[in-house]
C-alpha cells in the first residue's frame, strides 16, 4: 500500500461516532420530554372538559340535578366533599377517572339567590391532593343563580 493513501483513523472514526451518539441521546431524552408534555396537557384538557360539564350542568338545574351526578343539589349551606368521577361527572361511572373535591352552597357573603361552587380535579385516583404540582390537577371556581 502506498504511504499517501487517503483514509479515516481508527480514531477519528470513534470521535465521530462519540459526536454522533451524543447528539443522538440529547434528541431522544427531547422525546420522552415532549410526550410526558403531552400526556399532561391531554390530562388537563379532559380536566377541564370535565369541570366545565360540572358547572354547565350545576348552572342549568342547581336544585334538580340528575341522579348520579357528582355534585349536590345547590341549597342554603356550604356543602364540601370528596368523590371519584368519570368523565360524563358522574359517580356511578364503571371506571373512575378523576378524584373530585367540592365545596358548593350559600353563605352570608353570597346571599339566598347565588351559590358558590369550587371543583378541584385530580389524578391519578390513587394520589393524595395535590398542592404544588399544577400539571396533575385543575381547579375551577364560580357562581350559580338559584331560582
Amino acid at each position: 500500500m502506498k504511504a499517501n493513501t487517503r483514509a479515516f483513523s481508527l480514531v477519528e472514526v470513534v470521535i465521530a461516532l462519540g459526536i454522533i451518539s451524543f447528539a443522538l441521546i440529547a434528541i431522544i431524552s427531547l422525546f420522552t420530554v415532549g410526550l410526558e408534555s403531552n400526556r399532561e396537557s391531554s390530562g388537563q384538557i379532559q380536566a377541564a372538559d370535565t369541570a366545565s360539564l360540572l358547572m354547565a350542568t350545576t348552572r342549568a338545574m342547581p336544585t334538580n340535578l340528575p341522579p348520579g351526578f357528582a355534585l349536590p343539589n345547590l341549597s342554603q349551606s356550604m356543602v364540601t366533599n370528596t368523590v371519584q368521577i368519570g368523565v360524563d361527572g358522574t359517580t356511578t361511572s364503571a371506571s373512575p377517572s378523576y378524584n373530585l373535591y367540592y365545596i358548593v352552597g350559600t353563605n352570608t357573603a353570597t346571599g339566598s339567590k347565588l351559590a358558590r361552587v369550587y371543583l378541584r380535579l385530580w389524578w391519578p385516583l390513587t394520589a393524595q391532593m395535590p398542592t404544588n404540582n399544577p400539571g396533575s390537577y385543575y381547579e375551577v371556581a364560580g357562581e350559580v343563580a338559584l331560582p
